[in-house]
């Protein structure tokens, strides 16, 4: 049936509002009446306040490096013996340089000048940063744009670290989340160098680097995972290469506590015999990640978040640490219910409450440029001092251990929740398994084709139908049987090799070779992520179809059907057209008895048709099609009806009702381009175990695109069920 361009299509209004790019997600942005008040407070506080690390270290750095021409500041710092000035590599400088160079003409000269204008300049770098990961996160949450600007922009600990303190972690989380954002894209090798930079604006992101291989190895292989790696060091070394051999910036940058923090808290075990805890802790947090036969973007949201509040948890306690962890923390937090952000606010209460008590207080020394009376008053650590002498640091001691328990649990309560959103790729220890069945020559291996290109071809295993013929051709038995026959084939067999995989064993078993007519011997055939089962008669036996996840049938129109046989047979075996219609017209009464039954039990039924009548004696001639789809009512085809027809493409859906199909008519023509972008839309983060790896364009590819929502929506019923199961047995 010819697709209609409107009849019966529903567009929800969810996927209208998403936003689908940065540019999308900052329009997003600047409609909210709280980012423009929170951001005219950042950026006043900013110029007001600063401690001694932004106005006495890292803001005089900056200014000779500008004023001096861009001479070697790290160079020139040693040789004063101010060693603490700036313990970062050169972007961080190139970063922090640029708005500083820009401004020259309205800033006073002069190294160690710092004025409410200089901490001002400073902090425009750091807004941007700041915009850039509220754009990333909103484009990571769509529809929870407004959570991300209460939890993330509005955060306390953003506030308090970036525009009161002064730190400049938010340059190596900006660049670090940039890196992610292009990596989630596809677009790995261009994610890769922007890691490359984020190691050079701070090298602690380095405890990243194996998550993000390891994760890339699962989307790509080997190859892509060593090319990544030369990317992301070799721009490393471009970046710091002009400085990196230079005594004066090895003493600053690399021989500092900075750097060292992460080996600080230490564990004697014997004689000379320490153990680090913080490295223990990331290697045993890697190899958990690594020991996941499934991981999807979730699971690496949550390992990172877990990684970097490590620093935080088994360091010495540093302010803007936690930065590092926030945004991952923050996207864990928008994704559940509202009061999972209690304990996180919590958390952010208790941080202030730390920095502002501890003995290094910045409470009032950061008003020393703007207001040098606030600044002279005591600090709460000395005022409490003075009512007992151990009170101060008791205080200090109490408000550290609450924020440490605070984090713990945040993290306790990531992990497990956030295990248990995986729990479905994290148990399922049986493959992923798929049942394709249909008449001889209806577009059974081409739909298997389009198939691992969704979940990749390396992870998927094709078992064929006619492996289990019980004779090879030419057996006098063929005289009495057709193919298409039940009986002629051994069904027993193919369902207990089923059963075998479906277990996660190998199987041994032979293989038919389509050129020769006979049976190879036999050979093992190890088990994958994904099985499929192709063949006339995948879907005959009940116990095999208890074990599919997803099971399809395909029945292209008749006439086009005998189309692709006659030029399929003519092709690959020499048959001519009358020998091949004879074949069908003599295999019909099977095909009614034993194929077409099977359409009533199949999850999607996939029917090709032509646009054009087809002539079976031009057998070169490719004619134009439609794609028709029946699904059952368990599966919602509207969104991507939707978005295809939002594409251009013609659409005629129609939704199933009182146990009937649903039906999707779809023709046009359509992009990879623009299928990679709906399929971002439409497959939501937990769907990962799903990979398009590659797009075919126009009507493949909208198959494709149905076959992996399907697939997404299937798997996800099974989480929900795990979970259920799991939460009444417990």
């Amino acid at each position: 049936m010819p697709a209609t361009n409107a009849a019966h299509i529903t567009v929800r209004s969810t996927h209208a509002t998403s936003p689908q790019t940065l540019a999308d997600a900052f329009r997003k942005l600047i409609r909210f009446r709280l980012f423009w008040v929170a951001g005219a407070f950042k950026l006043i506080l900013g110029a007001l306040v600063a401690s001694t690390y932004l106005r006495d270290l890292f803001v005089p750095f900056v200014n000779y490096f500008v004023e001096s021409h861009f001479s070697d500041p790290w160079a020139h710092f040693a040789q004063l013996g101010r060693l603490r000035a700036f313990p970062y590599p050169p972007v961080m400088l190139y970063v922090m340089a640029l708005p500083r160079l820009l401004f020259s003409p309205f800033l006073a000269s002069g190294t160690d000048l710092v004025t409410w204008r200089h901490l001002l300049i400073a902090r425009l770098p750091l807004f941007l940063c700041d915009v850039l990961i509220a754009l990333i996160l909103i484009r990571w949450l769509p529809g929870r744009a407004d959570r991300v600007v209460k939890y993330y922009w509005c955060s306390p600990i953003v506030i308090y670290v970036t525009y009161w303190h002064g730190q400049l972690d938010l340059v190596p989380t900006a660049l670090f989340l940039l890196s992610l954002y292009l990596f989630r894209g596809g677009k790995h090798y261009a994610s890769m160098g922007v890691f490359g930079l984020a190691l050079a604006s701070k090298t602690h992101l380095l405890v990243a680097f194996p998550f993000l291989l390891t994760y890339l190895f699962q989307e790509s292989g080997a190859r892509k995972v060593a090319r990544g790696a030369l990317i992301a060091l070799g721009t490393f070394a471009a970046a710091t290469l002009p400085f990196i051999f230079r005594p004066g910036f090895q003493q600053m940058v690399f021989a500092t506590p900075e750097q060292a923090r992460l080996f600080a808290l230490q564990v004697e075990v014997g004689p000379g015999m320490w153990l680090m805890l913080a490295p223990a802790a990331i290697l045993v947090l890697w190899f958990r990640f690594l020991w996941y036969r499934h991981r999807n973007w979730d699971l690496l949201m949550l390992y990172l978040g877990i990684l970097f509040s490590v620093f935080v948890l088994l360091a010495p306690p540093a302010p803007g640490y936690v930065l590092w962890s926030l945004p991952f923390l923050v996207h864990f937090v928008c994704r559940g219910r509202k009061s999972d952000f209690v304990p996180l606010l919590a958390y952010s209460v208790v941080y202030l409450v730390f920095f502002w008590i501890r003995q290094a207080s910045d409470l009032f020394d950061g008003w020393r440029i703007t207001a040098p009376a606030v600044a002279s008053l005591r600090s709460p650590f000395e005022l409490v001092s003075v009512l007992h002498p151990d009170a101060g640091m008791l205080l200090q001691k109490a408000s550290f251990t609450i924020m440490e328990a605070c984090l713990g649990g945040v993290v306790l309560f990531m992990y497990l929740s956030g295990v248990r959103r995986n729990d479905v790729f994290r148990t399922r220890m049986r493959p992923l398994m798929i049942g394709v069945a249909g008449d001889s020559g209806a577009g059974k291996d081409t739909l298997v084709h389009m198939l691992c290109g969704v979940l990749g071809k390396e992870r998927v295993t094709i078992v064929s139908g006619d492996d289990y013929h019980k004779w090879p051709r030419g057996h006098e038995m063929w005289q009495t049987y057709t193919h298409l026959d039940t009986r002629a084939n051994d069904l027993p067999r193919q369902q207990t090799d089923a059963i075998m995989f479906s277990l996660g064993h190998s199987v041994m078993k032979g293989s038919y070779d389509h050129a020769t007519g006979q049976f190879n011997e036999a050979h093992s055939v190890d088990n994958n992520d994904v099985l499929v089962f192709q063949g006339l008669h995948a879907l005959t036996t009940e116990k095999m179809r208890a074990l599919y996840d997803l099971s399809v049938f395909v029945e292209p129109a008749e006439d086009l059907r005998r189309f692709w046989k006659v030029r399929r047979d003519h092709a690959e075996r020499g048959h001519s057209v009358r020998e091949v219609l004879k074949s069908l017209e003599d295999r019909f009464p099977d095909r009614e008895l034993h194929i077409l039954p099977q359409r009533k039990f199949a999850d999607l039924i996939v029917r090709w048709y032509p646009l054009e009548s087809v002539s079976l004696e031009d057998s070169t001639a490719e004619p134009q099609l439609g794609l028709e789809m029946a699904a059952t009512d368990e599966f919602d085809l509207a969104d991507a009806a939707g978005m295809l027809h939002a594409a251009g493409l013609k659409i005629d859906f129609e939704p199933g009702a009182d146990g009937n199909r649903q039906r999707l008519a779809i023709e046009g023509v359509i992009t990879r381009h623009q299928l990679v972008e709906l399929a971002d839309r439409l497959l939501p983060d937990s769907s990962r175990m799903l990979r398009v790896v590659e797009f075919l364009p126009d009507l493949p590819g909208c198959l494709q695109l149905v076959l992996a929502s399907c697939l997404n929506q299937r798997l996800s019923w099974q989480q929900h069920e795990f979970i259920a199961r799991r939460t009444v047995t417990a």
